[in-house]
C-alpha cells in the first residue's frame, strides 16, 4: 500500500505527540491543564449529542442575529451534512476566527449579565464543540460594516486551515460536514435515519411554534420537508405543525400577574395524544422542559381529560430573566423559575377559564370519519414529503378561520404535516419529561383544577328520551339533533359530584391514638419528610422522628376512617416524596371517583323511561355534564347538519356550495 506524504506526516505528527519524551517534572505533575481542542471535545460530549443538537445550537444563533428567514437543508439525516442559512446580521472578518475558542460570545460581557439574558444562546460552547468533531465551514459577512466583502473560514477537528476573504453575501451560511468523524464511538448511538430526522424535525416546530415570526424551511435530500410563512402569528404556526383540522380546535389562553404573562394554545379536551411530547413549553421565546409545568397544563383540565391522555399546547411565559436561571444545563433546556409554584397556579386558572365557555360535546360524525381514514403504509422516509402548494395559509382574527391568500410573499406553504407527526412522535419516545432534580410542592392546584368543573351549567341541551340501545347508551333528540348518552358515564358524573360534595367537607379536628402508628422509611426519604413536614400539618397529620428510620404518628384528624389511618398516611407521605401537592381535597377527591364507579349502573344494565329520564335531569343539573370523572365522554351528538349529510339530503355542488334536498 502507497501512503501519500500527507498522511505519513499526520500519523508521524501523532506518533510523537502521544509518545514525547516526558521532562522529570512532567512526570511528577499529576494536575495538567488541557489544551483547547481536548477540552472543546470534551463539552461536545455535553452539547453536541446527535445531529439534531447542531441543528438546535445554530438555529438558536441565528435566532439570536435577528435572521428573519432560516432554510436547513440537511443529508442523510444530518450525519454527512448539515447547513444553515438565514439572512441575520452576520460575523465581522476579525471576530469569526474568535468565535471558534471556547467560551467566546457576544452575549454576555460580565457576571451581572448572567441573570438578565434574553437570549437563546451565550455560553460560548456551541461553534468550537460542533467544529471539534465535524468538518465545519463559515461564510459570513456584516452588511453595515463598510467592508466589501466576507469571509470563509474552514476548521476540521477544531484546526482552523483556511480563514480567508470571501465574496460579500447577506447573512451566514454555516455547513457541518462528516459529523463524529474523529469520535467513532459516538456514532454506534446512533439510530436510525428516519430517527434522527424525526429528532430535528421536532427542534424546527418547537423553534417555528416559539418565533412565527421568523420564516423556517427544511431541506432533507435534496427535497423540501417544510416551511413556514414567518407572519408572526402562532396560530398559523400551529396550522404548519400540526395541520388545520387541529388548529381549528386549539383555543386561545390568557393571564398575567405580577410577574408573569402567560399566552398560548389549549386543545380542546376532545383533542389528545397518549403521552406529553406534545406539550410545549416556551420560556422568553426559549423551549424548556419542565415537568411541574406540564402538570399544570393537565391539571387545569380537571377530570375533563381522560385518563392517561394529554392534551396538545403551546404555553408562552413572559418573565423577568432576573427571576429565571437558564444557566443550569449545557443545553439550555432545563431552567430554575423563581415563583414556580405562583406560575403553575396561573397556568391552570387560565386553561380553566379558557375551557369553560366551550361546549365540550363531541361531534360523532367527525370521530367516525377520522376513524375510518384508509391507512396507507410508508415504508420509505421520503414518502413523508408534504403536500406543497403555491398558496400561503393564513388565520383571520375576527373570523377565527384560515383563509389562502392569493398573492402571498411566500410560497409552498404546507397545508398540513399530519405525515410528519408519526416521525415526531417516534423522535420524542426516549421521553421528555423527566424528573426535575428540584421539586416544589402546591396545595392550590386541586382546587384550579376542578375549578372548571364547579361553574354553573349553562349550554347543556334539553334531552328528550327516546330508548335504550344494548342496555347501555340512552338515545335521546333535542332541537339541533340526535345525542347519544354513555349511561355509566352519565350516572356516574352525578354521584361523583355528590360524593364530591359530601366528603370534600374536611375539617382538622384531631384525635389521640390509643396506640400510636410507627411509618418506616428509608433514611433518605425520611429526611426529605421531615424537611417539608408542615405541608403535611396542613392536612391535619402531624409526625414525629422516632429513631433513624422511623415516624411516629400519635393522633390523627377525625377525618380519617379508623381502618384508612395507617394507608392514608402513607398515601399523602407517597404524595409528597412524588412532588406533588399535599392536599386532603386532592385525597378525598380520589375517595369519591372511586365510590362514584364503582356505585354507578353498568353496561347491560337496563333501564325503564322513567329511571332514564330522571338520569337525564340529575346529569342536565351537573356543573360539569359533559364527561365522567376519568374524562371519557358522557354523551356525543349528531347534529342535524351532520345526519342531512349522512343522508345525502344535503350535498355539496361542484363549486363548492350546498344545494338541499327536500
Amino acid at each position: 500500500m502507497i501512503y501519500r506524504s500527507t498522511e505519513v506526516a499526520e500519523a508521524n505528527r501523532r506518533f510523537f505527540c502521544y509518545n514525547k519524551t516526558m521532562t522529570k517534572q512532567e512526570k511528577h505533575q499529576k494536575i495538567i491543564e488541557l489544551d483547547d481542542n481536548l477540552a472543546n471535545k470534551i463539552a461536545a460530549g455535553e452539547v453536541i449529542e446527535r445531529p439534531a443538537s447542531v441543528v438546535k445550537e445554530l438555529l438558536e444563533n441565528a435566532i439570536d442575529a435577528k435572521s428573519t428567514q432560516i432554510t436547513v437543508k440537511i443529508e442523510e439525516s444530518g450525519l454527512k451534512s448539515i447547513e444553515i442559512i438565514d439572512n441575520g446580521e452576520g460575523i465581522a472578518h476579525d471576530e469569526v476566527a474568535l468565535a471558534l475558542k471556547r467560551h467566546a460570545t457576544s452575549k454576555i460581557k460580565d457576571v451581572d449579565d448572567l441573570f438578565r439574558i434574553r437570549t437563546l444562546g451565550f455560553r460560548g460552547e456551541a461553534l468550537p464543540s460542533i467544529a471539534s468533531v465535524s468538518e465545519l465551514t463559515i461564510n459570513t459577512s456584516v452588511a453595515d460594516n463598510g467592508d466589501e466583502s466576507g469571509t470563509l473560514l474552514v476548521a476540521k477537528g477544531g484546526e482552523i486551515i483556511q480563514n480567508s476573504p470571501a465574496p460579500k453575501r447577506v447573512g451566514t451560511r454555516i455547513k457541518v460536514e462528516n459529523l463524529f468523524y474523529n469520535t467513532p464511538a459516538r456514532l454506534k448511538y446512533i439510530k436510525s435515519l428516519q430517527a434522527e430526522l424525526g429528532h430535528i424535525t421536532d427542534i424546527i416546530n418547537r423553534l417555528s411554534l416559539a418565533h412565527p415570526e421568523v420564516a423556517f424551511a427544511l431541506v432533507n435530500d435534496g427535497r423540501e420537508m417544510m416551511k413556514t410563512a414567518g407572519t408572526g402569528d402562532l396560530k398559523q404556526a400551529l396550522a404548519g405543525v400540526y395541520g388545520i383540522s387541529t388548529a381549528k380546535k386549539m383555543i386561545a389562553i390568557s393571564a398575567q400577574d405580577l410577574d408573569f404573562e402567560v399566552t398560548g394554545y389549549i386543545s380542546l379536551p376532545e383533542l389528545t395524544r397518549a403521552n406529553r411530547n406534545y406539550i410545549t413549553v416556551l420560556l422568553n421565546g426559549r423551549y424548556i422542559k419542565n415537568f411541574l409545568i406540564n402538570r399544570a397544563i393537565v391539571d387545569g383540565y380537571g377530570s375533563k381529560l381522560m385518563v392517561g391522555r394529554f392534551p396538545i399546547a403551546v404555553i408562552d411565559i413572559k418573565i423577568d430573566p432576573f427571576l429565571a436561571d437558564v444557566n443550569v444545563h449545557p443545553t439550555k433546556q432545563e431552567v430554575r423559575i423563581s415563583k414556580e409554584r405562583e406560575l403553575m397556579v396561573l397556568i391552570s386558572k387560565a386553561i380553566s377559564q379558557a375551557l369553560q365557555p366551550e361546549t365540550l360535546i363531541p361531534d360523532a360524525l367527525e370521530n367516525l370519519t377520522k376513524q375510518t381514514k384508509p391507512v396507507f403504509p410508508t415504508s420509505k422516509p421520503e414518502q413523508t414529503q408534504l403536500p406543497l402548494q403555491n398558496k400561503s395559509l393564513y388565520y383571520d382574527t375576527a373570523r377565527q378561520d384560515f383563509y389562502v391568500k392569493e398573492n402571498a410573499t411566500f410560497e409552498k406553504v404546507p397545508e398540513t404535516l399530519s405525515d410528519l407527526e408519526e416521525i415526531n412522535v417516534k423522535a420524542l419516545e426516549s421521553g421528555h419529561d423527566a424528573e426535575p432534580s428540584q421539586k416544589i410542592e402546591m396545595t392550590e392546584s386541586v382546587e384550579l383544577a376542578t375549578e372548571a368543573d364547579e361553574k354553573v351549567n349553562q349550554t347543556f341541551p334539553e334531552l328528550e328520551f327516546l330508548a335504550q340501545m344494548h342496555g347501555t347508551y340512552l338515545l335521546c333528540q333535542s332541537p339541533d339533533g340526535l345525542y347519544i348518552v354513555d349511561q355509566h358515564a352519565a350516572q356516574e358524573r352525578v354521584k361523583y359530584e355528590y360524593y364530591r360534595d359530601k366528603i370534600g367537607q374536611v375539617n382538622y379536628d384531631q384525635q389521640q391514638l390509643l396506640a400510636p402508628i410507627f411509618i418506616n422509611l428509608p433514611q433518605n426519604d425520611l429526611l426529605t419528610v421531615l424537611e417539608k413536614k408542615d405541608l403535611l400539618a396542613e392536612a391535619g397529620v402531624f409526625l414525629d422522628a422516632y429513631g433513624d428510620t422511623q415516624l411516629i404518628l400519635r393522633e390523627h384528624p377525625i377525618w380519617m376512617q379508623d381502618d384508612e389511618i395507617e394507608s392514608a398516611t402513607y398515601e399523602l407521605i407517597d404524595l409528597l416524596l412524588d412532588g406533588r401537592e399535599v392536599s386532603v381535597k386532592k385525597y378525598r377527591e380520589d375517595l369519591a371517583i372511586m365510590i362514584a364507579c364503582k356505585s354507578s349502573i353498568k353496561a347491560n344494565m337496563y333501564l325503564d323511561p322513567a329511571s332514564a329520564r330522571d338520569l337525564l335531569q340529575q346529569l342536565a343539573q351537573c356543573e360539569n355534564p359533559y364527561n365522567c370523572p376519568h374524562g371519557r365522554p358522557a354523551l356525543v351528538t349528531f347534529s342535524n347538519t351532520d345526519l342531512e349529510k349522512m343522508f345525502r339530503r344535503i350535498q355539496q355542488t361542484h363549486k363548492g356550495g350546498w344545494h338541499t334536498q327536500f
